[in-house]
């Protein structure tokens, strides 16, 4: 062999022993695979892995793929905690790994088999420590009922829903039948809500004395729910039970001031619906008072104080005081409102423009 290929070999050598050197310098730290599965058997998409190693406090954190699978690339050799959580951070399990240096050690999420492993072992341990007995049987408690209240849910959702679709069909009968499948499943502040529902659905329907009983069921599990007292206020009024329907809006008023303007405007529709003009314009005043700005207020004033004009044997039109002026106002605040026109043949008619056409008939 010639000087030249000698040191052609010695190079080459040199080289080998450089990539030699160099490999250990790749796997100086480890990794982390692994694919997570859900308790349903589904995998668990863009869920939350955090990694915890344990020898000296350090996090390192990434995400499942589509296919459920994650991958951390650059650990340090150690022991590590590594948790699954759902997409929005909650926690679903754990296990403890150590990870070794070169090819990422595996680390799967499968729930199924990891609870199943840890009840077994749990339930083991448990025949020797009856602190733990007594917490397992806690625990299996509070599952069973968690369980029982998700398909309680379950179940007021579905015929809700179906209630509240049927009541935008208007089938009010039908959706009053789904509200009342509605119950069984209704526990503590959900019982009143489907109760209110399926009274007016049978309000809907006319179905009145139905509507009532319920209203009534409700109110006596909410008594200071302003809005039932208003809905009961509206059912009155369509049983023609005024006095009563006005106690229920002036209830309604008491328990939600800051919306007792609009139940006393509740009270002067549906008195002046009724002829019933004083407690009309009465009501109507109120809304007033605490909205002075109200320009439909004052027009409905107005229209319920026309209700008590007179008319002299000449023809002259006499109103209650303070009619000309609810009109005015209401053509201040609301010139170009809707009811601007009849506001002003209003006005024109109580300051005697039409006398001369009732002398000429």
């Amino acid at each position: 062999m010639n000087s030249l290929s000698v040191r052609k070999l010695a190079g080459l050598f040199a080289v080998l022993a450089a990539l030699v050197v160099s490999v250990p310098g790749f796997a100086q730290t480890g990794g982390l695979t692994g694919k997570a599965t859900k308790q349903d058997g589904t995998l668990c998409v863009k869920c939350q892995i955090t990694i915890v190693r344990q020898e000296i406090h350090s996090v390192y954190k990434t995400k499942t793929n589509k296919k459920g699978e994650y991958v951390y690339i650059g650990l340090p050799f150690g022991v590590y905690k590594i948790t699954l959580a759902d997409p929005n951070g909650k926690p679903l399990f754990y296990i403890m790994k150590q990870v070794a240096l070169g090819d990422p050690t595996e680390a799967d999420f499968d729930l199924p088999k990891l609870q199943a492993t840890q009840k077994q072992e749990q339930q083991e341990e448990a025949k020797h420590n009856p602190e733990l007995a007594k917490q397992l049987a806690e625990q299996a408690k509070q599952q069973a009922e968690a369980k029982k209240a998700a398909q309680e849910f379950a179940g007021l959702k579905t015929f809700f829903d179906q209630g509240n679709t049927l009541t935008q069909q208007k089938d009010y009968k039908g959706a009053a039948a789904a509200y009342e499948k509605a119950i069984p499943f209704a526990k503590g502040k959900n019982l009143p809500v489907v109760l209110m529902a399926l009274a007016g659905a049978y309000q809907s329907a006319h179905e009145y004395q139905q509507s009532l009983e319920t209203y009534q069921k409700a109110a006596a599990l909410t008594p200071d729910d302003a809005s039932l007292h208003n809905n009961l206020g509206t059912l009155y009024s369509d049983m023609h039970k005024f006095p009563e329907s006005q106690a229920e809006f002036e209830k309604a008023a008491q328990l939600d001031p800051a919306n007792a303007s609009r139940y006393y405007f509740n009270i002067g529709a549906i008195m002046y619906n009724a002829g019933k003009m004083d407690a009309a314009a009465a009501a109507f005043k109120k809304v007033i008072q605490l909205e002075p700005k109200n320009a439909v207020a004052y027009y409905q004033e107005g229209q319920a104080l026309m209700g008590k004009v007179t008319m002299t044997p000449q023809g002259k039109v006499v109103a209650p005081p303070g009619t000309i002026e609810a009109f005015q106002t209401y053509l201040k605040l609301d010139p170009n409102g809707p009811y601007a026109a009849i506001a002003q043949q209003m006005i024109a008619t109580l300051n005697g423009s039409v006398q001369t056409q009732y002398k000429k008939r």
